[in-house]
């Protein structure tokens, strides 16, 4: 398994110095390269400019998130293959990373579809594209030979549902969406925690499924509640606000939170059970000892 994802997820960290997408609006145009994106490093707008349109930094704060996710989730994938965590994680971080970069061709810089066009460039292809080999062949052995078994399931669509919350679009705007994972910052990681926080207990939830103990349980409420307040509020507001819809990501985020508060509860009352007493072994009656001389 080693001989494949290693090599294949460092090519892809590699290509994030590479051009990752050529972004034009009208006659401007901007070149980031993927490193620039998650470093939200501006990079130079080319072409007139007369309204002073910083297209560069429009670019960087709408899909510097994105980018930081994918190179996150490869860099994850790499650490998983060099430690031996196992293919599953390895598999799961190549899919979050083929993922974000999928949702950063989508969106583009922000939801302005006939405003601002993206057109992927090489560093782009060649990430994912060693991402899906890396992914591809952990998976196959994941299948193979080390699958364990997928129950409980809920603790896994949990998660499923956080990433996919995590990384669409939260509303619908005429001019530039916001996902929660636009937020998502390796310079300033306080300001990514917050949204990233309930992810992550949602993977630890996962990883340790068959015993969630009482305060890993507590841990996750106390970490999911306020979360849930927040989008079903946001939910709530966006749905008032004129011009401006939610999008997906709230209820999917939502529901990822729902499913992993009720797995995380029914996994711990399993966990505090007290085992049941073995049977007791049948022992061989032991002949009485002669009193005769």
């Amino acid at each position: 398994m080693q001989r494949v994802p290693i090599p294949a997820f460092a090519l892809a960290l590699a290509a994030f110095v590479l051009p990752f997408a050529t972004v034009s609006c009208g006659e401007l145009q901007v070149e980031p390269s993927g490193a620039e994106l998650v470093l939200r490093t501006t990079p130079e707008t080319e072409g007139a400019n007369p309204d002073r349109l910083e297209l560069g930094g429009v670019v960087t704060s709408f899909g510097g998130g994105l980018a930081t996710a994918a190179f996150l989730a490869f860099a994850l994938a790499l650490v998983a293959s060099v430690r031996s965590w196992g293919d599953g994680w390895v598999l799961l971080a190549g899919i979050v990373g083929l993922s974000s970069l999928l949702f950063l061709k989508t969106r583009g810089g922000g939801g302005a579809e006939g405003v601002i066009s993206v057109d992927a460039r090489f560093g782009a292809w060649l990430s994912a594209g060693a991402a899906a080999t890396g992914a591809l062949a952990a998976g196959t052995t994941w299948l193979r030979e080390q699958r364990p078994p997928l129950r409980p399931f809920a603790p896994l669509l949990g998660v499923a549902l956080l990433l996919v919350g995590y990384l669409l679009p939260a509303d619908r705007s005429p001019l530039v969406s916001f996902a929660y994972a636009d937020s998502l910052t390796i310079r300033e990681p306080w300001l990514s925690a917050f949204w990233l926080l309930p992810v992550a207990v949602g993977i630890t939830v996962l990883a340790r499924r068959g015993s969630v103990t009482r305060e890993l349980s507590t841990v996750a409420l106390s970490v999911f509640a306020p979360t849930g307040i927040i989008v079903g509020h946001e939910i709530w507001t966006l749905w008032r606000e004129d011009g401006v819809q939610a999008g997906p990501a709230p209820f999917v985020f939502l529901a990822g939170i729902a499913v992993s508060v009720w797995s995380a509860g029914s996994r711990r009352g399993r966990a505090e059970r007290p085992a049941e007493p073995p049977p007791e072994q049948v022992r061989a009656p032991v002949p009485a000892r002669s009193t005769a001389p």
